[in-house]
């Protein structure tokens, strides 16, 4: 099996939630920061024409499809890893992974809000997960080297992330090569955007967006022959 699939000029790796996670106690184990993060259509979408985000999206360790929509729109409908993400299996093995070696987590979010929802979502898969600390950062804000020494300050084994793209991303670029830490988890979904969107007002708005979603990679890939033929 393939273990790439290309999504709107994004490589995301394409593994059941055991493979995920065997590669995640790797890095856990590791001398220096590596970065994993779980893609959603919305960071998909917006950073399609955005070549620098991509650039940084090349740098990550690891890129995970945190919707089934994402791998349906390739062709890929059934199987081991679309059962996994409709149960979140990948992060309840991590949680319990993090409680039963007593791993401890560094929470990063752009809004106070963010963070307790974050602690509460932590919480609701595991509530022995040790948490070392937290920090609110917005962009721009001339703050980085202080969240920086708060998280080196306490020395955890995870960063969990849930700032907005593409400053999740820029971020974590600059600011990786100071962090005493073994990884850095951008994991927005940890806190259900998509269960939001779905819900009321934002139902329609989500529908939509997965059809727009469908219709751009379906283009990409009619595009790639074309491009193929020319080189």
């Amino acid at each position: 099996m393939d273990n790439k699939i290309n999504i709107l000029g994004v490589e995301l790796d394409r593994l059941t939630a055991k493979a995920a996670m065997k590669q995640m106690m790797q890095y856990m184990e590791g001398e220096s920061v590596s970065t994993v993060e779980m893609v959603t259509l919305e960071m998909l979408m917006q950073g399609q024409d955005n070549a620098e985000w991509k650039s940084m999206m090349e740098e990550m360790d690891l890129l995970l499809p945190s919707d089934k929509t994402i791998l349906e729109s390739v062709g890929i409908e059934e199987g081991n890893d679309i059962r996994d993400l409709e149960n979140n299996i990948f992060l309840r093995l991590f949680f319990r992974y993090l409680e039963r070696n007593r791993k401890s987590v560094f929470l990063l979010a752009e809004k106070e809000e963010d963070i307790s929802r974050l602690k509460e979502k932590v919480f609701s898969y595991r509530k022995g997960i040790s948490i070392a600390g937290e920090a609110v950062i917005v962009s721009d804000s001339g703050k980085e080297d202080s969240v920086i020494n708060a998280i080196n300050g306490v020395e955890p084994d995870c960063i969990l992330s849930v700032l907005p793209c593409p400053w999740q991303e820029t971020f974590i670029q600059e600011s990786r090569p100071l962090l005493n830490a073994r990884v850095w988890f951008g994991c927005g979904p940890l806190l259900g955007q998509k269960e939001m969107q779905e819900k009321a007002r934002g139902r329609l708005k989500y529908f939509f967006l997965k059809k727009l979603f469908r219709y751009q990679v379906e283009r990409q890939q009619k595009d790639e022959p074309k491009m193929s033929e020319c080189l």
